[in-house]
């Protein structure tokens, strides 16, 4: 069988966003079970090699390069890379295209073409406020319905994005499968056995409670409220410190309530950072918060949760899926500084970061790659 997977971004040439780290781990582990992968995104820079082959899996790079942001320029490149991808398509031999966002329009318009799969993958845009009542009105999300409706199948990242996607784009569940986000977990053992930065390393002391929070700076990852939340805790847990990895347009906010609040003595800043050393933030941290907004099954969760981390994570989308309410960590309502404070603290005071990090471990161990791989290859199957 020979699958094609469609993206505009992809681990690790255009960064550690959850979808470009979510298409590189499917399609390289869908070929460690002797699949025949090719994946098409754009160039992470015009004029470099068309094509290139990483962990088993062939990359194909086609222009123009998709721009990054929300603007005119993103739009265009976008639409027109999709231009191209069709035809690119058009000419080659495959079984099925797994098509990311709408990479499948125009070819999906096609007579004769193959089989189509479409992922939202934790698409903001169809999970924003009023998102109906503007359907129409933007140049992705009329794409992303025909696409969502003409395609032989959608897949997921759980039950409940499952319904929300069957709501929204009036189509049936029985049309849609769920393949969640998932951890090489050998990968992970690795890097952890690896590490070699220490607290000391990083100016924090072996007694010193640290919180972790991985996420692009936007403000649908809420870490605007984390922030806020660490005010608080930090009168009730005066040796609270915070690890915050990521990079993004909402930095400036951020740093400026960080100003105000004097938490810049407490907080260690990481922008992009490779996997081994990430892995290696990870495993000096006590617990791990995601306040995110609204979105699909972060990754950042499950890695969290891979190196016996308790979760505390907003009460949205897939969230729930894998943060198990008292269990492994706690769910708190979105936007609520209060809550995020709250919990931590309690986490902290009664003691359970180390019971609920072992559930943790337990819970992850069904969402290592191989066996999501091998769900999604019987999924193909049935289509083809």
């Amino acid at each position: 069988m020979k699958v094609m997977m469609s993206s505009r971004w992809v681990f690790p040439f255009h960064g550690y966003g959850g979808m470009e780290r979510y298409v590189y781990f499917l399609a390289k582990h869908i070929a460690e079970q002797g699949v025949d992968v090719e994946v098409i995104s754009s160039p992470e820079k015009e004029g470099r090699k068309k094509t290139e082959n990483l962990d088993g899996v062939k990359y194909r790079f086609i222009s123009p390069r998709v721009q990054y942001g929300r603007g005119f320029r993103f739009y265009r490149t976008y639409h027109h890379f999709n231009i191209n991808l069709s035809k690119y398509l058009k000419k080659k031999e495959f079984d099925i295209l797994h098509a990311y966002e709408i990479t499948s329009f125009p070819y999906i318009l096609s007579k004769n073409r193959k089989p189509i799969v479409v992922q939202a993958f934790g698409n903001e845009w169809y999970k924003a406020k009023g998102f109906k009542n503007r359907f129409f009105l933007t140049p992705v999300n009329y794409p992303l319905k025909i696409c969502m409706n003409r395609s032989e199948a959608i897949a997921s990242e759980g039950e409940l994005q499952a319904r929300e996607i069957a709501e929204l784009f009036d189509v049936e569940r029985k049309k849609i499968f769920n393949i969640p986000d998932g951890v090489d977990l050998s990968q992970i053992e690795e890097y952890v056995s690896k590490a070699s930065v220490t607290r000391e390393d990083l100016g924090l002391k072996d007694d010193d409670f640290i919180i972790i929070n991985v996420n692009r700076i936007e403000k649908v990852k809420g870490v605007y409220y984390l922030i806020e939340a660490l005010d608080k805790i930090r009168k009730e847990i005066e040796n609270v410190k915070l690890i915050l990895v990521g990079t993004g347009t909402d930095e400036e906010r951020v740093y400026s309530l960080i100003k105000k609040l004097g938490l810049g003595d407490i907080i260690k800043h990481f922008r992009n950072v490779d996997d081994e050393l990430l892995f290696n933030y990870y495993k000096l941290a006590d617990l791990s918060v995601t306040p995110t907004l609204y979105e699909g099954l972060p990754l950042v969760i499950l890695e969290a949760m891979s190196v016996e981390l308790p979760v505390i994570a907003t009460n949205t989308s897939e969230n729930p899926q894998v943060v198990k309410d008292g269990v492994n960590g706690l769910l708190v309502p979105t936007a609520d500084c209060n809550a995020i404070s709250e919990a931590v603290i309690t986490v902290y005071e009664k003691n359970l970061l180390k019971k609920m990090g072992e559930e943790s471990k337990k819970i992850i161990k069904d969402y290592d790659w191989g066996i999501i791989a091998k769900k999604a290859i019987k999924e193909y199957e049935k289509l083809v």
